[in-house]
């Protein structure tokens, strides 16, 4: 009888021959990757020219307003972000946004950082945010309103962090086998 052997399920996949060219995964590696670099910055941008962003120095009992026009035929979620530096436990932050009829839409009280909350345009105009420093010492503020980022945009942006992931890949596959082959061809 003979003896049992395992079956050799690899055969096809791994090539016997080294590759040939390894320069073009390279090559093929970094355009992958200039070209999504570039899908991400324009995904970027699509995004942040819907948004409105302001820095300001907030002293005790001071307040600062932003406002951007919003459309709910354009996206009926809004965004408004705040980033505080030097944010402290004792820091107290109270922010307010008014839809074009100078209705409340969303109130809160800032109690960490940083911090993001969305609330829904249901009519087209002006709406703006209101920042109150209700606390006792100064704070610098980074204030973001505008559209919460979805759709088109969002998805360009995720497609290019994926090619730049995919390029990164096939940059590292070919510097393996252009180091493979060195050795290869040194060792004959």
């Amino acid at each position: 009888m003979g003896q049992f052997q395992i079956p050799n399920f690899n055969s096809g996949l791994i090539s016997s021959t080294p590759v040939k060219k390894p320069a073009m995964l390279l090559v093929i590696g970094g355009f992958l990757i200039i070209f999504g670099i570039g899908l991400s910055v324009y995904g970027s941008q699509l995004i942040v020219e819907n948004l409105v962003t302001e820095e300001k120095r907030l002293g005790m009992g001071t307040s600062m307003k932003l406002s951007k026009e919003l459309d709910p035929l354009i996206n009926e979620n809004g965004i408004y972000v705040l980033q505080i530096a030097d944010f402290k436990e004792e820091s107290r932050l109270q922010t307010s946004v008014y839809d074009p009829s100078d209705q409340v839409v969303a109130s809160k009280s800032i109690e960490h950082n940083p911090f993001q909350d969305n609330f829904t345009i249901s009519t087209a105009g002006t709406y703006k945010i209101i920042i109150e420093n209700t606390g006792e010492r100064e704070l610098e503020i980074t204030a973001v309103l505008g559209y919460l980022p979805q759709g088109q945009s969002l998805t360009i942006s995720i497609f290019g962090f994926i090619v730049i992931i995919i390029g990164l890949i096939g940059l590292a596959v070919g510097i393996i086998y252009f180091i493979k082959s060195r050795y290869r061809s040194s060792a004959n």
